[in-house]
């Protein structure tokens, strides 16, 4: 993905689509902070500076209960770290409309 990016929402076999992208996107933002601009489920349109960047975002890793069941990652859905708000936060990447690269600084 590069500057202006628009993860495409056409049919076609939906779920490999996602994953790739799903990938493609979490590739970029271990490497850089991204403005990405999706709709809410509630149809609200989103724009949120996020990153995976180590140092950037806090760790990820809680402690499991020894008798939690493990759970299931929901390919549809991406976690990132809201550099804005300073948190946790998470949207669907088929309701992505642009990805943007910024420099910080």
């Amino acid at each position: 993905m590069t500057t202006e990016d628009v993860i495409s929402n056409e049919e076609g076999d939906y779920l490999d689509l996602i994953s790739k992208e799903r990938a493609d996107l979490r590739n970029q933002l271990q490497k850089e902070i991204l403005e990405v601009t999706f709709t809410k489920v509630n149809g609200d349109k989103r724009i949120m500076n996020c990153t995976l960047i180590e140092g950037v975002a806090p760790s990820s890793i809680t402690e499991k209960k020894k008798d939690a069941p493990e759970r299931k990652v929901n390919e549809e859905v991406l976690s990132v770290w809201d550099v804005d708000a300073k948190g946790w936060r998470s949207f669907r990447v088929k309701n992505v409309t642009r990805v943007r690269t910024h420099s910080w600084g």
